[in-house]
């Protein structure tokens, strides 16, 4: 039944939201990506699908209402009027005629927009999502970039202070070669260490896009898809009202038209009877 299952679905989002679970540790790759793409292009399909079942079902009710509006006497026009439920018994219209004037009326009255409303916000969510993981990744590039130009450059800055320091010099050079080569060595290391706290920074802009990548998804889910399970339940339960008072609507008016048919039979066999002569 499709209320259980909302039901069932809304429940288990809610139940998520008290799972523990690590606010980061990886970090977004293609896969994940194309996962989140995946999950934006099916919930459109969703909100279509839904948007179609609703649309169906009142093409449908207005067809058979327009048919069975011809068979009235005087014809009236059979469509949506979007007010208040008003039950026409006042020009003779027959239990199936009412029937559908009042299905297409409640149908109007379903809580449909709130389904639509809250599937797009979650796909505004789930775009986000997309977003925010390519942004993850572009700093992943940029992070594991600055990483290799940094070994690059230690390896160089190592080579160099070694060969500086297994060359061999005239004591006449030695003081002047050697405040130049602690110069340089030290001008180099500086370079070298500048270099490795822009990758800190770079590393450190990296974690805070991870750990907004998880917010979007941790806050995009739990509030996201409950609030689509959540109208989709409460839709659910106005649909299933809805036909069990349009079930109920007719069991009466099949009991009332019995019962019309029953007196009308007696009067009929009372104007027949013959009258008894004392």
């Amino acid at each position: 039944m499709m209320l259980e299952s909302h039901e069932t679905q809304n429940r288990v989002m809610l139940e998520v939201n008290y799972f523990n679970c690590p606010a980061y540790g990886k970090f977004s790759n293609d896969s994940h990506r194309l996962a989140t793409l995946q999950l934006e292009a099916e919930l459109d399909n969703w909100h279509s699908s839904f948007t179609a079942y609703v649309s169906t079902q009142k093409a449908y009710i207005e067809a058979l209402g327009g048919w069975l509006s011809q068979f009235v006497s005087p014809k009236v026009e059979f469509c949506s009027s979007g007010n208040s439920l008003v039950r026409p018994y006042r020009i003779n219209w027959p239990p199936l005629l009412v029937t559908c004037h009042d299905w297409l009326a409640c149908l109007d009255k379903l809580p449909r927009k709130t389904v639509t409303c809250a599937m797009k916000s979650f796909g505004k969510d789930i775009h986000a999502l997309w977003n925010q993981q390519g942004e993850e990744q572009q700093q992943k590039r940029k992070v594991d970039g600055l990483a290799k130009e940094l070994d690059r450059r230690t390896l160089a800055f190592q080579r160099a202070e070694r060969r500086i320091l297994e060359t061999k010099i005239s004591e006449q050079e030695s003081k002047l070669t050697a405040r130049n080569c602690i110069e340089y060595i030290a001008e180099r290391k500086n370079q070298l260490e500048m270099f490795r706290k822009r990758l800190d920074e770079e590393q450190g802009k990296h974690l805070a896009s991870m750990q907004e990548t998880h917010g979007i998804t941790i806050n995009g889910f739990q509030r996201g898809f409950s609030s689509v399970f959540e109208s989709l339940a409460e839709f659910s339960k106005a649909t299933v009202k809805m036909y069990s008072d349009l079930g109920t609507y007719m069991k009466n008016a099949k009991t009332e038209e019995n019962n019309d048919s029953n007196i009308s039979y007696m009067e009929e066999m009372g104007s027949q009877a013959p009258s008894c002569k004392a």
